[in-house]
C-alpha cells in the first residue's frame, strides 16, 4: 500500500510493551482541527454524554449533537467480546480522557484495549478510514515462516469473515493449533458503522501490512478496523465471557503512521 501524503515515524525499535486495559493503545489529536467556538466545546461535551449512555447499554453508538457548523459527529464502540461491565468502565474512562489528552481539538480519537471513541465536526460515518494507523509487532520472528504464515492466513481469513458478518458486533475471534504445545490466537474488528463489504476492505488493508511479516505477534490499529494475532490468549471467549488470565509481557517494536 502506498504511503503518499503520509510520513512514517519509528518511535521505538524495542520497548517493553505491557498489555493493560487501563492504558491507551493509541491516540490521535489532529493538530489541524482547532475548536473555533465555545458552542462546539459544549456540543462535544453533550455528545460524549450521549455516547457513554448508549454504548454502556449496547456496546456501540454513532450519533451527533448540534446543528450546522457546530454539529459534532461521534462514535464509540467496545470490543465485541468484552463483558458489559468492562465495556462500561472502559468507555466512561475513554470519554473522560479524550478531552484531557486532546484539548481544543475537533478531531480526536482514543483507543483502549477494550474500547474506542472518536469525534469530529466532519461526518465520518460509514467510511473506511485507514489514514492514521498504529502498528505493534513482536521483535521475535517465527522459526518456520512458511507453515506459520499459512496457518495465520487461514485463521485471519475466518476471523475477518466473522467480523464482517451481520450480528457479529463487528468482531471475529479464533484460534488454531500450530503444534501440540503452541496455539495461535487472532482477533479482527470493524467499527459497526461499516457495511460488511467495507469492513472486509478495511481488514484486508490491515492484513496486508508487511510490518507484521513473520512476526510472532502483531497488532494493526486503524480508525475503522483493527487486527491482532498472538501466541497467547488475549480475548474473552465470545460465548462464555470468561475473565482473561493475567496479561502477558512481550517485547515489541512499534510504528506510527500519521496524517
Amino acid at each position: 500500500m502506498a504511503f503518499s501524503h503520509y510520513y512514517l515515524l519509528i518511535f521505538a525499535l524495542c520497548i517493553l510493551y505491557v498489555e493493560s486495559a487501563d492504558d491507551p493503545s493509541a491516540q490521535l489529536c489532529n493538530e489541524n482541527s482547532n475548536i473555533t467556538t465555545p458552542e462546539i466545546t459544549k456540543n462535544i461535551d453533550s455528545l460524549l454524554t450521549k455516547l457513554v449512555q448508549a454504548t454502556s447499554q449496547s456496546g456501540y453508538s454513532a450519533t451527533t449533537f448540534g446543528t450546522d457548523q457546530t454539529q459534532v459527529f461521534g462514535l464509540a464502540q467496545c470490543r465485541g467480546d468484552v463483558p458489559n461491565d468492562e465495556c462500561t468502565s472502559c468507555i466512561q474512562n475513554a470519554a473522560k480522557e479524550i478531552k484531557t489528552l486532546c484539548p481544543n481539538r475537533v478531531d480526536a480519537r482514543l483507543w483502549y484495549e477494550y474500547c474506542f471513541i472518536r469525534y469530529n465536526t466532519k461526518n465520518f460515518f460509514g467510511k473506511v478510514d485507514t489514514g492514521y494507523g498504529v502498528l505493534y509487532a513482536n521483535v521475535e520472528n517465527v522459526t518456520d515462516p512458511e507453515t506459520f504464515n499459512e496457518a495465520l492466513g487461514a485463521l485471519m481469513y475466518r476471523t475477518n469473515l466473522l467480523a464482517a458478518a451481520p450480528g457479529s458486533k463487528g468482531v471475529g475471534t479464533g484460534e488454531t493449533k500450530l503444534s501440540d504445545f503452541v496455539t495461535l490466537y487472532a482477533l479482527s474488528q470493524c467499527t459497526r458503522d461499516l457495511s460488511p463489504l467495507l469492513c472486509r476492505q478495511c481488514l484486508a488493508i490491515a492484513l496486508g501490512q508487511t510490518f507484521c511479516a513473520n512476526k510472532k505477534g502483531c497488532r494493526v490499529i486503524y480508525s475503522s478496523c483493527n487486527i491482532r494475532y498472538e501466541l497467547y490468549p488475549f480475548f474473552f471467549p465470545l460465548d462464555e465471557k470468561l475473565a482473561l488470565e493475567s496479561s502477558s509481557i512481550t517485547h515489541y517494536m512499534s510504528l506510527v503512521r500519521k496524517p
